[in-house]
This record gives C-alpha cells, structure tokens and sequence, in this order.
C-alpha cells in the first residue's frame, strides 16, 4: 500500500478513540472488536497491507481471541512513523491497584512478510504474531522481553497529494480501504478457494472411479446367485438321491429352459440337508448383496457424473460460493458442499445483495448453517413447511424495506401455502438462528424476528420487480 494512503487514513483516525472489546486473530487479518460496536481491521496480508475501521465488521474466516491483556483498554491514538510503513496504535488501562498501564499495538504493514508486536510502555515486547530469533534474522530479533527495534529497509516515502474520490469512486480514505478489502482480498480468496475445490473434486473422482471398479468385481461375485439357487433347487428335489460324504451330485437344472444337467460340488463332511443349508445361505447372501452392490453401484454413477460436471464448470471459473474453508475442511466434505451450493437457487440484486434458496431440508440446512454469514438475512414461512431463504449483505449493507418485502414474498412462495392470499413470514439475521444439537436437517430456531404477512411471488415475479 502507498505510505500517502497510509497516511491518509491515520489522519482520519486522528480522531478516534474507543475502548477495546476483544482482540482476534484471522488468517491475514487482526481484528480489535470495539465497545462502540466499530470493529478496527489490520490486514497482514502477503500481497498488500492496510488498516481500516467498520461497523459490524463480518471477517471471511474463522479466528481465534488473543492478547486478553488489552480487554478494556482505551485507545487512545493511531499514528504512522514519519518514515516507513509503521502504525502505532496506543493502548491505556487502568489496573486493580488504579495504576495506569500502557501499550503499543505496532502494525509493521510490509508486505510480504508483515507483522504486528505488542509492547509495553517502554517498547519491551511481550507477545508478537511472527517471533524471529537470532538463527531467522542476526540483525533484528521478536522475541519477548527484548526491546522492539524497527526494521531497517530502504524504504523512502513519497508523500503524495490524495484527493477525494478514491479510485474506486469512494469519498474517504477508510471506505476505499473497505472496498479493497472486500474486493480485492476477497477475489484473491476465492481463487485460493477455487484451487482447493478443483483438487479435492479431483481425487474425489479418483476415490468415485476406484469404488465404481470394485463394485463391478463385486457385481460378477453376486451373479452367481443364480447358480447357487439352482444347486438348492436340485439338491432339494433329490435330497433322497445324495448320501453323506459324496464329492458331487450330478443333477437335471430344472430352472434351466433348456434342462441342462449341473454338477453340484457337495463338502464330505456335511449331510445332504447341511448341504442344501449351505447353498440356500450362498443364495441369500449373493441376492441381498446383488440389491445392495447394484444400489450403491447406480449411487456411484450419479456422484461421478454430478463431480465431473461440476469440475467442469470451477475450471470455467464459474466457482460454487461453499461458504467458509477451514484447516479441518477435508476433500471430502468440500465436495459435498460445492455439490449443494451449486444445487441453490440464484438471484444476483445487484453487487451488494443476492437471495439464495434451498429447496430442500439439506440444502436449507447446508444454506442456514455454513453458506449464510452472521449479519445476512434469513427467511422462513411461518406455521407452513417451506424453504430457507437468505439474502446475502455482500457489503454489510443494510437492504431496503422494498428488497426485503420482496424476500417474504419468495418465502411465502417456495411454502405449502403458495397459493394463499395473505401468508405469514417470518425474518431476522443469521446471527439469531441457530440449529439445535442432534435435530434433523432444516430444523432451527431463531429469535429477534420480525413477522410480516406476505403475497406469494415467484422468482420469475421477483426478478422482473428488481430489473
């Protein structure tokens, strides 16, 4: 990022001050949650690096809380050094015996390796997110306990003039740097992501065509149900023929049309009845496993067909939305999800909203629960069965009356009672509705509603009334 930027944005910062909720760590990202509801958002990206504060901040991925230490700290002033690429933010706290403490938050905002450190008053570090010993680097150490050093580079800012509007068309510094966030990192992610789901719905494929195989091998062992059946047949109409320790019986296959004779290899050891016991179990056991290998082969097919189908359209680049990928998301489960989100229901608003739909209990439960972000809008027909309905904030925008108004009436549509005149719908955030342990897919609760009873539309109506 641009130190004139930079600068920029510290100078309408100059004002800010706020007491400190909690402290969180996402991939590339530090995250102070404020009291005043504003979230201030560091970005330590590899490929760009910048700050930027936001009301209802909603982050990509999950995160976890550190550096307790600053809950409830007042900060009280974010500044730039005069010559690098170096935030500071300062950081109050009166302790139990109503002494003040005092912190520095440094943002070391160098891309490709940036950093933040925390100190203390006297610039002893006591935590940082990249710690660097004398083996990584001889000449400048992160380590706890040592006194923080900025970093030597041959950087020369270059103070340059920055007028309002930004090059998105954004009126201040902060906004830009929002619209870069959700913009530029967010495409990046997604290609991230896009490149995990081509390689995990390719050996998916692998795992599909290796299964389809062994299910055909399986499927010529099972045939041979017929076989033992006719051994059964015949050694039960000529039970009376065969004696205890015969090799074989030679007898007329009467469920043969052309009334081939078979021989019947029989075990010495077992009697004629043990015999026919046997054949009849093989019999059994190879038709329920025809029914079982035939159902799972039919399975197979199908997977491999929806997986080649969609490896096809994420190499086009027509990437599934499945919602956030984790270190536990396994290949398995990220193909499952893509298959789902690619199986929902569309409908772009415009760049800040889109309505999705589930039409199913797993789609609604895959929708509600991964897909949908705490701060979009989910909606359901009350009383009626119906399907889950989420319009995405892809901005943390608010939508309007008329846009939500819109979203009850494709929930009163997609419900059993689409065809009444005046159907109840019920709406609140994502944030409120939550899936009880163990329920079945699809059932949830939710709390902070809103009830509105809504005309029936369907989606062809909607999205006639939004061009």
């Amino acid at each position: 990022m641009k130190y004139s930027f930079l600068k920029q944005w510290t100078l309408e910062m100059m004002n800010y001050q706020s007491v400190v909720e909690s402290v969180w760590l996402f991939p590339e990202l530090l995250v102070l949650q404020n009291k005043d509801k504003k979230t201030l958002c560091i970005v330590l990206s590899k490929r760009d690096t910048f700050m930027f504060l936001q009301n209802n901040f909603s982050p990509l991925q999950e995160g976890k809380k550190i550096w307790q230490q600053l809950t409830n700290c007042h900060l009280t002033g974010i500044s730039l050094a005069e010559n690098d690429r170096l935030a500071y933010l300062e950081l109050q706290q009166r302790d139990i015996y109503q002494q003040n403490k005092k912190y520095f938050l440094i943002a070391e905002l160098m891309p490709p390796q940036p950093n933040a450190i925390l100190t203390d008053s006297e610039l002893h570090i006591l935590d940082a997110l990249h710690k660097y010993s004398y083996a990584d680097n001889p000449q400048r150490q992160i380590l706890p306990g040592l006194v923080y050093t900025a970093p030597k580079t041959s950087f020369q800012p270059i103070l340059e003039e920055v007028k309002s509007p930004y090059p998105d068309g954004s009126a201040t510094c902060n906004d830009y740097f929002i619209n870069l966030y959700y913009n530029k990192l967010k495409k990046e992610e997604e290609v991230e992501n896009g490149q995990k789901i081509c390689s995990a719905l390719k050996k998916e494929l692998q795992k599909l065509q290796k299964k389809k195989e062994t299910l055909l091998q399986d499927l010529k062992n099972a045939e041979k149900a017929d076989f033992w059946l006719a051994c059964a047949e015949c050694l039960k109409i000529n039970l009376h023929n065969i004696k205890t320790g015969m090799q074989s019986f030679t007898a007329i296959n009467y469920l043969d049309p052309a009334l081939k004779t078979i021989e019947i290899p029989l075990q010495t050891d077992k009697s004629p009845q043990e015999n026919l016991y046997l054949y009849l179990k093989k019999y059994h056991k190879a038709k329920n496993g025809l029914q079982i290998i035939t159902k799972n082969l039919a399975q197979t097919e199908t997977d491999i067909e929806n997986v080649k189908e969609l490896l096809v359209k994420v190499e086009k680049g027509e990437l599934p939305d499945i919602g956030k990928l984790t270190s536990k998301s396994t290949g398995r489960k990220i193909v499952h999800n893509a298959i789902l989100a690619d199986k929902l229901l569309k409908l772009k608003v415009n760049d800040e909203f889109q309505i999705i739909i589930g039409r199913r209990a797993k789609e609604n439960d895959y929708l509600t629960t991964q897909l949908a972000r705490p701060y979009d809008y989910w909606f359901h027909c009350r009383i009626y069965h119906g399907s889950h309905i989420v319009l995405k904030c892809l901005k943390k925008t608010e939508p309007s009356p008329q846009l939500i108004e819109l979203c009850c009436n494709l929930a009163a549509w997609f419900s059993k009672a689409k065809f009444s005149a005046n159907v109840p719908v019920d709406y609140t955030q994502i944030r409120y509705v939550r899936k009880p342990r163990k329920s079945p897919p699809g059932l949830v609760t939710y709390t902070n509603f809103k009830s509105v009873y809504a005309t029936p539309m369907s989606l062809k109506e909607v999205r006639e009334k939004l061009s």
